[in-house]
This record gives structure tokens, sequence and C-alpha cells, in this order.
């Protein structure tokens, strides 16, 4: 169920494991890859672990099912930049 896997993602996004969070924010997507929140958490998560790529590509991910979402938008530019 992609919404469990969000929860417990998020669960420990809040407590700052980051580690734990992301395969739950992974099934979660592969469970519903329409779901941009989902890609959100997952973009800071990566962003926690220092994986660059990986949250530009959530970028760019969450700009094909939300083309105006400016915070996307301006994160790519942000991190392309370094």
């Amino acid at each position: 169920d992609p919404d469990f896997m969000f929860i417990m993602g998020s669960v420990y996004y809040i407590v700052d494991d980051s580690k734990k969070a992301l395969p739950y924010f992974e099934k979660s997507f592969q469970l519903n890859d329409s779901d941009a929140e989902t890609l959100r958490l997952k973009t800071n998560v990566h962003l926690a672990l220092e994986q660059k790529d990986e949250a530009i590509d959530c970028c760019y991910r969450i700009l094909k099912i939300e083309p105006k979402n400016s915070e996307a938008t301006q994160l790519i530019k942000e991190l392309e930049s370094l």
C-alpha cells in the first residue's frame, strides 16, 4: 500500500533517520508514480544523505507530474550550479 509506505517513510524522516526513510519513499513511489509529495520528501532525504544527483532526478520527476512546480525548478538550478 503506497500510503502505508509513505507514512512509514515520513515517520523516519521526522525523526531524522534518512537512511531508513528512503526505502519507504522509494517503495511508495513505485506503487504510486504520480505522487509529487512522495517525490518531494524523497528529494529532501537525498539531500540529507548528500546525494545530489538523485535529488536532481527527483526534481525532474516532480516536474513531469507538476510542470509548473517552482520549488523543484529552483532546486534544480541551485543543485546544478554546485
